[in-house]
């Protein structure tokens, strides 16, 4: 009877199969779900951090250092910008002081950072036998030099001074005393100039030495310069200044032009009368030297700058501070980096406690296993 039954319900099944088969109208979905993560902080990153506990702490001292660090160096950056600010605000005072007329004649040069940018006139005469060169330096696409000359004062030690740029062109001597602009290229005798203290920076160990001889030097080197020409360790730079100075000529080019003035116009006799009249060239150069003659004295004439290329007349610095005042983006940067640090911080804190509560319970439920 059981085997009857048995052989009945099969009958029935394999009867009613086909029409299951091909009547069955839902899809298994073939959607890819994304596999459940695992929480941050489970048993295998525990088991990972346990084995790098030097690495982990010397990260977490960082991230404590970092917000005290930066905090400390942002506070120094405000200190640096407050002496800046007093710095420059000194240093525009001097330069719009009125020259000093006479300076003493014992200066002590620690003093010199007190006068910096500090006009003053001195007497004297340059000495040409101790010149030095200081770069190479550009200007306007030309290679040149910065000329530097001891000026030997009336009264007291000679004193350093930057005459200005020159092209390598008239470096030597000799290719600047000859023109109309000799007396500006190397004023001979007894001259006053105008000039302004300066503090230049010191020469850092990373910088080539001087090499003791050499009139060539390629930075400020303010010491070997003075023990090199014999002059005190005190640097000044003249004022740039385009205007004829008459009084920069010796008395014997003075007597020289005059005579060439005089020989120019052709003289006063009828031949330099017949002369003139038969060469219109003549009367303009005879125009020309009475206006020269005439005019000779005239410190109001103003030269262009390629005339003083062209003759190795030093172009002095425009008087104009020189600074840069950064210490306010520094103070910026470094405050803002002490803020995100810290916020890293405390968030890291935060994740941490928050994930301390299951990791304990994880930890405990494998340990139970």
């Amino acid at each position: 009877m059981i085997t009857f039954r048995l052989g009945l319900r099969q009958a029935r099944h394999k009867a009613t199969a086909p029409l299951l088969r091909f009547s069955r109208s839902v899809k298994t979905s073939t959607v890819d779900w994304k596999p459940v993560k695992a929480n941050p902080g489970n048993l295998s990153t525990l088991e990972h951090q346990a084995k790098t506990p030097i690495l982990r702490r010397f990260l977490l001292a960082l991230m404590v250092a970092m917000p005290v660090i930066s905090f400390g160096l942002g506070c120094w950056q405000v200190k640096r910008l407050q002496w800046k600010a007093d710095l420059i605000a000194k240093c525009e005072n001097n330069l719009a002081a009125a020259p000093m007329e006479e300076i003493p004649a014992v200066i002590d040069p620690a003093i010199i950072p007190e006068f910096d940018y500090r006009r003053f006139k001195c007497k004297g005469h340059f000495d040409y036998d101790q010149e030095m060169f200081l770069g190479p330096r550009m200007r306007d696409g030309q290679v040149g030099y910065l000329v530097v000359t001891p000026f030997i004062r009336e009264k007291g030690k000679p004193i350093l001074v930057e005459r200005g740029w020159i092209s390598k062109d008239r470096v030597v001597p000799s290719t600047r005393n000859r023109g109309y602009l000799a007396h500006l290229a190397m004023p001979q005798g007894e001259i006053e100039i105008e000039a302004l203290f300066r503090q230049m920076p010191t020469r850092s160990k990373l910088q080539f030495e001087h090499e003791p001889g050499s009139r060539l030097f390629n930075v400020h080197d303010i010491p070997a310069m003075a023990e090199q020409s014999g002059s005190l360790p005190i640097y000044c730079q003249m004022i740039h200044d385009m205007h004829d100075h008459p009084e920069y000529k010796s008395p014997e080019d003075v007597a020289s032009t005059n005579a060439r003035s005089t020989n120019k116009s052709g003289g006063s006799g009828v031949l330099g009368r017949l002369w003139s009249k038969s060469s219109p060239t003549t009367t303009s150069n005879k125009a020309d030297s009475q206006f020269i003659s005439a005019h000779g004295d005239d410190n109001t004439m103003v030269y262009q700058e390629f005339e003083y290329v062209k003759s190795g007349v030093p172009i002095a610095q425009h008087p104009k501070l020189k600074f840069s005042n950064n210490h306010l983006q520094y103070l910026i940067t470094w405050f803002g980096l002490s803020v995100a640090s810290a916020g890293l911080l405390i968030w890291s804190f935060i994740k941490k406690q928050r994930y301390s509560s299951a990791d304990k319970m994880l930890e405990h439920k494998r340990k139970s296993f």
